[in-house]
């Protein structure tokens, strides 16, 4: 199953990183935090609510999230198998891989951003929507735990020979593109791309549709409605990094 991983901290830019070079290089896409509900539906609660763990301290915070981490990698290997596209890489995206098991569960390669507690801070703070007060009071718990993970990261990362990119607060953006870009390159050379047409255009509405699923069950969880996604461009053609910027409602009545 070949699949490389991009990880790493909040406000990174991960996510934005890795959709971008999906499109651009006609790979898979797998965002792991879209199955954020999913996984909590099949696999039940992994531990105790969020905020109790974060007022135990960043470090038990961070212990426990290296803990469901680790229970959801599994879960993780399944969506990708089921949903792969045969001899295709997947660009799988998300905080749970710890570089000492890199060489287990995405053997193809693997790339970790990190990122100062500003960023981190920011980040969080844009995701907020009008009535998440639970999420903006603990932001800042959030930041202080996310800030020692990376700590943890870069260290493993360093004693396992794993490639780390700093995201500095004042970052320049292709310069961490090139980065990631030149080490997936690197490592998926070998393997087949997205074909162009039907093959290319049924992955991009197969991703569409699992981050739609996350976006509605977050409007029900947190009762609000979130602004519009940047939806991908299911055109079929190489390359296409095109963008469709919906609500869910609006996504849900397309053509």
């Amino acid at each position: 199953m070949p699949m490389f991983w991009v990880g790493g901290t909040p406000g990174s830019g991960k996510s934005t990183t890795v959709r971008r070079l999906a499109h651009e290089l006609d790979l898979a896409l797998h965002p792991v935090d879209a199955y954020t509900y999913d996984h909590l539906e099949r696999l039940g609660a992994l531990g105790p609510p969020l905020d109790d763990v974060l007022a135990l301290g960043a470090a038990a915070a961070a212990d426990d999230f290296d803990r469901t981490s680790a229970l959801r990698l599994p879960t993780v290997m399944d969506d990708v198998r089921a949903a792969q596209v045969a001899g295709v890489p997947t660009l799988v995206e998300g905080p749970q891989l710890h570089p000492r098991a890199a060489a287990t569960w995405s053997p193809v390669g693997a790339i970790w951003l990190i990122t100062t507690a500003e960023r981190s801070r920011t980040a969080r703070r844009q995701r907020l929507v009008e009535g998440d007060d639970a999420a903006r009071l603990r932001v800042e718990a959030l930041v202080e735990r996310d800030q020692l993970i990376s700590a943890r990261l870069q260290s493993a990362a360093s004693d396992a020979g794993r490639a780390v990119v700093e995201v500095p607060t004042n970052v320049d953006w292709d310069d961490v593109v090139a980065s990631v870009r030149e080490a997936i390159n690197t490592a998926t050379a070998p393997f087949a791309r997205l074909r162009s047409g039907r093959e290319l255009a049924s992955r991009r509405r197969h991703e569409n549709d699992v981050v739609h699923r996350q976006i509605v069950a977050h409007e029900r969880h947190i009762g609000a409605t979130l602004p519009a996604f940047p939806y991908s461009c299911e055109c079929g053609r190489s390359g296409c990094t095109d963008t469709a910027p919906a609500t869910s409602a609006e996504y849900h009545t397309r053509g």
